[in-house]
């Protein structure tokens, strides 16, 4: 049996594309739906050395732009993000900028800040892009930031960006850092946690920023192995989620929890005293006997962080869920609706998605979408109508990947009607293998 990451929906694409235009759909898109949807995974641009212990994860960054205009699909483009280590394999120029302590795949997520497209990976420094999704230079804020930053900066509700990092190379292993509505770096704090820990994900609310030191932790042994993941499970090690002042501060009051695995956050927001946190939980993480396997799979799960110090927690559904998103103006307060991928099965190698999820937590009502036998959706990215009032006002977007036509589509949905049938879907001209994650950049 082959390395399962490099076969089926996750096989790689190798071919770059710049001048598709036009593009064939069915249905209409909805009039306001301008601008370009961005999607970022894990690609690797040559045969792994040794494939057998490739894991996605560690695949090089590619990107993939589709752009909407006046009703029409009017442009496909993707293009590999030139790390310092692919730029080296390809004989091209490195990116400008420094060079940062560990060169990371860049494939992870891309955030559009003050004009900023940046492209992250919780390994490497970000990496600035530009409007043609060439990789322009690394970006370190003017030498502000000297460590990894996570793939998953949070929107402050003052126009800012908050962004947490683990340095494997720490202490400190653990560093926030406050980035300005204007792109600067104003704030930089060391956290001390004493270890090396796995962190993708943080939560936000108005008053505060939740951190997450779980038992996923940095192996040096591992990452000396060719495409390995270098993080081990080590529940002996306890858990812990902190809560620190939202604006910047090392002084973090710790609560226990049992040992898990915290891979995206739902959304945060404050009720009185206590901090509520929606996330995708794990009960173990990168334990299983190989490179490739796990044991456990992802639950929709509710945390509440009471100001006596303890975590109460409530699973909100019992399917395999990942990749979760709300509107992006309900980040940070109470919300009712979320958008997630189902997959059957979790804890097989490379498990694979079969449907898209509407939750309404306001009635513990869900709907689902699933785009059909051989067609594999990403995740799902909510864009608001131009006249939309609702929270759920507006339309769901997911590239899905048609096997049989060897080629990905974007399908357009109502939210309101989100179990379909699509109300636009445009044929693209190449396939996009299954991704991490993607933002919407509208027009202007």
């Amino acid at each position: 049996m082959g390395n399962p990451y490099l076969e089926g929906p996750f096989a790689p694409v190798r071919e770059e594309r710049t001048d598709d235009h036009e593009l064939p759909m069915e249905g209409a898109l909805p009039p306001g739906l301008d601008g370009r949807l961005l999607r970022i995974g894990p690609n690797p641009a040559t045969t792994p050395a040794d494939p057998d212990r490739y894991h996605w994860l560690s695949g090089d960054g590619m990107v993939h732009a589709v752009d909407l205009a006046d009703g029409r699909a009017v442009g496909y483009r993707n293009r590999f993000v030139r790390t310092q280590a692919l730029a080296r394999q390809a004989g091209t120029p490195a990116p400008r900028g420094p060079r940062g302590p560990v060169d990371g795949p860049a494939n992870a997520n891309v955030v559009h800040h003050a004009g900023m497209l940046l492209a992250l990976d919780g390994v490497g420094l970000p990496l600035a892009l530009g409007a043609d999704l060439t990789t322009a230079r690394v970006h370190d804020f003017d030498g502000g930031l000297t460590s990894p930053v996570a793939p998953h900066p949070k929107r402050d509700l003052d126009g800012g960006l908050v962004l947490v990092g683990s340095d494997v190379f720490g202490p400190p292993f653990l560093r926030t850092h406050l980035v300005d509505r204007d792109g600067r770096l104003v704030r930089s704090d060391d956290i001390d946690v004493g270890r090396a820990t796995l962190v993708h994900d943080v939560g936000l609310t108005s008053r505060s920023l939740v951190l997450f030191d779980l038992p996923v932790v940095f192996d040096l042994g591992l990452a000396a192995r060719s495409g390995a993941m270098p993080y081990r499970w080590m529940p002996d090690l306890g858990a812990r989620v902190g809560v620190v002042d939202r604006r910047g501060g090392a002084d973090v009051r710790w609560l226990p929890v049992e040992p898990c695995f915290v891979s995206h956050v739902v959304n945060a927001y404050d009720d009185g005293d206590d901090v509520v946190v929606d996330l995708v939980h794990y009960a173990s993480a990168f334990e299983g006997p190989d490179e490739h396997s796990s044991t456990t799979t992802g639950l929709l799960t509710r945390w509440r962080l009471s100001v006596a110090g303890r975590v109460s927690a409530e699973q909100l559904d019992d399917r395999p869920v990942e990749l979760p998103r709300t509107a992006e103006d309900v980040q940070g307060r109470p919300y009712r609706y979320a958008y997630g991928v189902l997959s059957d099965d979790q804890s097989t190698p490379a498990p694979t998605p079969t449907a898209l999820v509407k939750y309404d937590l306001a009635r513990d009502e869900s709907a689902r979408f699933a785009p059909g036998p051989g067609r594999i959706p990403s995740e799902a990215i909510f864009v608001p109508a131009v006249d939309g009032r609702g929270e759920d006002e507006g339309w769901v977007l997911t590239v899905v990947e048609d096997l049989a036509r060897g080629a990905s589509d974007l399908v357009v949905l109502d939210a309101t009607s989100f179990s379909g049938p699509p109300v636009a879907t445009v044929h693209l001209p190449a396939r996009v293998p299954l991704g991490l994650h993607g933002t919407w950049l509208p027009a202007g």
